[in-house]
């Protein structure tokens, strides 16, 4: 899965791992004496699964290259978004004691590049370099409702380089991946639009223009993760903070929906976005096979726009330090919803079936402010969209790892004909390998 980089090495098939067995082997992991110890990222260690010895060598968790494949089904999307598929190429590069790192999450269209160098001269100090790009060469539109807005599509692109200063310090357990970063950047940028086939007549696309964004950003992670690199113990938390102005917004819009978007009111925004999740035991047991992992997401933002505000949907999860401030909208399309405003809770129980294959079952509880239709045009309003979530990850041959997950969510709006009903279901299948 996107971000999940670290898929164990395994010599068993997951042909292996039958129905009956899975219930028998999650019926005796109830009862097993204390004193088990989950296996952690990057240790090596051995171990007897169905009556054969298994061997698992230490691996470099600071030098991945992995491969993220996958594909989404969403129940009742818009026809060319039933089924979607996903994939890039992870890079992370940890050397010198954290003194140099490199991660970039690559797919030619979306690349995400973050670079911190701290020369000896400068101590904690670190120079930041980052590339954020979205250059998809199509017509993208908004939904509302669960519907496809297409007298609204615009084909439009983001490309931001930055540089900066940064902080870094280590924090315990002391993993490579273990450290407090604190960081402030510059990111001078272009946006780039043009119409798409379906855009209507009247609608006025926005004048390309230049956008410098500041860019506060602190990451903590005091996590240890589990062979199949979820976090197993401890927390991690971050914070991200915007500030962005544009040299040319003039005004805008003007389709079936939208009145005149103002461009003084949009041309300069702030946005502020906070994620923690804690990883712990089980109340009444201290079996490490079962653990509990919280998770909350907030953000909020003033003067925000359809190019500048918060994209909400389902993604690719996984336990990398940066995949974790990524918020989930269990059960919604990619980038379903853009919003002023939300706040997402997670509760997630999980049973190790086998050291590396582990159940899911999660409920989540979430806030967002997203565009309702009334009255024949938009306006904001703010709902509440509770989802559940049962997903299964396990290692595969080839050294890889699967995800399968099945996502409900009771607040989503799915057009039924002419309609919008409550109620939505998604599938996802992600596979990641590591070279």
């Amino acid at each position: 899965m996107l971000g999940n980089t670290s898929p164990a090495w395994v010599r068993f098939g997951v042909g292996r791992l039958s129905g009956a067995l899975l219930v028998v082997v999650m019926s005796v992991s109830v009862v097993l004496a204390d004193g088990y110890r989950t296996p952690r990222a990057g240790d090596g260690f051995s171990t007897v699964v169905l009556g054969e010895a298994v061997t698992v060598p230490p691996r470099d968790r600071c030098n991945v290259t992995a491969l993220n494949l996958g594909v989404q089904w969403v129940e009742d999307a818009p026809s060319d978004y039933e089924v979607l598929p996903f994939g890039a190429l992870f890079l992370w590069r940890n050397k010198d004691g954290g003194r140099q790192r490199l991660r970039a999450v690559l797919a030619g269209f979306y690349n995400e590049v973050r670079y911190h160098l701290s020369p000896d001269r400068l101590g904690k100090t670190e120079l930041v370099v980052t590339l954020d790009s979205m250059t998809v060469p199509m017509a993208r539109q908004e939904f509302v409702e669960g519907r496809r807005i297409d007298q609204e599509e615009l084909e439009w692109h983001r490309l931001h380089f930055g540089f900066g200063f940064g902080w870094r310090t280590p924090l315990a357990p002391g993993h490579q991946d273990n450290a407090l970063e604190v960081a402030l950047t510059y990111e001078p940028g272009f946006l780039w639009f043009s119409d798409g086939g379906d855009t209507a007549g009247d609608f006025r696309q926005p004048r390309d223009t230049y956008e410098g964004r500041v860019h506060f950003r602190l990451r903590a992670d005091a996590l240890e993760r589990n062979v199949m690199e979820l976090p197993h113990a401890g927390w991690a938390a971050g914070v991200d903070g915007f500030y962005g102005h544009r040299a040319r917004w003039d005004d805008w819009g003007g389709g079936r929906f939208s009145a005149w978007q103002s461009g003084a009111d949009h041309d300069t925004w702030i946005a502020g976005r906070f994620h923690a999740l804690a990883a712990l035991p089980l109340p009444w047991t201290s079996s490490e096979r079962h653990r509990l992992v919280a998770s909350v997401f907030a953000g909020m933002g003033e003067d925000l726009d359809r190019f500048s505000a918060f994209r909400l949907g389902g993604e690719p999860g996984g336990g990398e330090w940066e995949a974790l401030s990524r918020p989930n909208l269990l059960g919604a399309m990619f980038d379903e919803f853009y919003s002023r405003g939300y706040a997402i809770a997670n509760l997630e129980y999980r049973s190790e079936l086998l050291f590396f294959c582990y159940l899911h079952l999660r409920g989540q509880l979430a806030w967002i402010d997203r565009p309702r239709i009334r009255h024949g045009s938009l306006d904001w309003e703010s709902d509440m969209l509770p989802a559940v979530n049962v997903a299964v990850t396990c290692g595969a041959p080839w050294n890889s790892q699967l995800e399968l997950g099945f996502n409900h969510n009771f607040g989503l709006l799915r057009e039924d004909g002419i309609t919008s009903g409550y109620g939505g279901s998604s599938m996802s299948l992600a596979w990641s390998k590591e070279f």
